[in-house]
């Protein structure tokens, strides 16, 4: 339904971006592949009409913050597009798939030595951005990209500035948690027919392992600074 209303900015001009194509939705818009006459490609996230207008003061959270962030394994934001009601941000392309992709899409099964390297290189981000003060809040598999050995974490729509009271980093450490998960379950066999057992039984995980991602979905204490995230996982998984 949505692929078919966003055809109909394809091949139109808005700012000095041609739009190409479709290639998302989210709850508060659609994502499209759009270039400069030179041929620099560029993704331009245009908002929901009603929505834009009932949530405009968060959705600006996303511009300021990225304005903010200047890391290549996150989307530079490069502007801001409000013409013919459009309205939309421009943001850097980054190439490859995403995780979700790879998973359901090709059927991929992630090695040990891949689900360390991807894991780890998404703690690394992780840590930048609450460096800078800053909490992603939707660390998913739509949301990582992989190409080769770089990997991207995009969509701050819900980025918050972390403070002590709601918007605290420890929001990203359950996410962080469900997105491993993914990754270990790719190459799992069930040997259960009829009967599904939590991860925690099916998955084969040494003490330490399962220890590190029980505190990072807060089933055992949780962690509370990525720093010791990034150690233990180091701990834990590295091969």
């Amino acid at each position: 339904m949505w692929l078919c209303s966003a055809q109909k900015y394809c091949g139109k001009r808005y700012g000095k971006y041609n739009i190409e194509k479709p290639i998302g939705e989210g709850r508060y818009g659609v994502c499209f592949l759009a270039n400069l006459d030179i041929g620099e490609k560029v993704v331009i996230k245009k908002f929901k009409r009603g929505i834009f207008k009932k949530n405009s003061k968060k959705n600006m959270y996303e511009a300021v913050i990225l304005s903010k962030l200047r890391d290549n394994r996150i989307p530079e934001f490069l502007g801001v597009i409000n013409e013919k009601g459009f309205y939309g941000f421009v943001l850097e392309f980054k190439s490859g798939c995403t995780v979700k992709d790879i998973l359901f899409k090709y059927k991929h099964k992630f090695t040990n030595e891949e689900f360390f390297n991807i894991g780890l290189k998404l703690i690394k981000i992780i840590k930048y951005i609450h460096g800078n003060g800053a909490v992603h809040r939707d660390i998913r598999i739509p949301n990582v990209l992989v190409d080769k050995e770089e990997v991207y974490l995009i969509d701050f729509g819900l980025a918050r500035w972390a403070d002590n009271n709601k918007y605290t980093y420890d929001l990203d450490f359950s996410y962080l948690g469900d997105f491993l998960l993914y990754l270990l379950y790719s190459s799992f066999e069930t040997k259960q027919k009829y009967k599904k057992l939590p991860w925690y039984k099916e998955l084969s995980l040494t003490n330490k392992q399962m220890l590190f991602l029980k505190r990072l979905l807060g089933i055992e204490v949780a962690y509370e600074n990525i720093d010791d995230i990034e150690i233990d996982f180091i701990k834990a998984f590295g091969v």
